[in-house]
């Protein structure tokens, strides 16, 4: 199965966190777990204090080349 990395990105910064994200059969499940990564962190962050959610959860395949953008805004609006 490929290897997919998760990488947290503010706008205009670079990444904040490089996470393995792991192994999936296909991209759409590969999706699915990191829409799964950006729900979880946003629930922390807005418990933590209510602010403007900017950046995106970036997917790489094996050899790290971007091939997917979660819009964290996005992700916000679907759990309000």
């Amino acid at each position: 199965m490929p290897q997919y990395f998760f990488n947290l990105a503010p706008p205009d910064t670079h990444p904040l966190l490089a996470s393995p994200g792991g192994t999936f059969p296909d991209l759409r499940t590969a999706l699915a777990e990191a829409n799964s990564a950006a729900r979880a962190l946003i629930h922390k962050r807005v418990r933590r204090s209510p602010i403007a959610l900017h950046g995106s959860l970036d997917i790489e395949d094996e050899h790290r080349r971007p091939i997917a953008r979660i819009l964290l805004a996005d992700v916000a609006r679907q759990i309000s």
